[in-house]
């Protein structure tokens, strides 16, 4: 069921860049309300590795009060979710724990991993 989600979060975004970073936000941290990171799923699939639930392509862009893309990091950043306990994100070769009681916004991790983990379904 959770595979079936990611595919359709996936699928839903538009073909544009800017939009997909608009729509696939998973977290976005402000610095002095005039600029803030937004971190967006760009892809996901089915985790290879049996141990985990996701593997995603992570993006980050920079934006100015107003909205303006200051910068869009060209890179991919690869990371692995499991979401069953214990819940963890994978990035590289650490594996990060994730406290699934902690607050909406206070870490990247777990905002990826609630994005993937506790999205309704019906």
């Amino acid at each position: 069921m959770r595979r079936v989600l990611l595919s359709l979060i996936l699928c839903a975004q538009p073909a544009s860049m800017s939009a997909a970073s608009e729509l696939a936000v998973f977290h976005t941290a402000s610095f002095g309300g005039s600029r803030s990171v937004s971190l967006s799923l760009a892809e996901g699939t089915a985790s290879g590795d049996p141990a985990f639930d996701f593997d995603v392509v992570i993006t980050l862009s920079e934006f100015d009060g107003g909205g303006t893309v200051l910068y869009r990091d060209g890179g991919r950043h690869q990371a692995s979710v499991r979401c069953v306990s214990p819940a963890m994100v994978r990035i590289n070769s650490a594996d990060y724990a994730i406290d699934v009681s902690a607050q909406p916004g206070t870490d990247w991790k777990y905002d990826l991993w609630a994005a993937l983990c506790t999205a309704p379904v019906s």
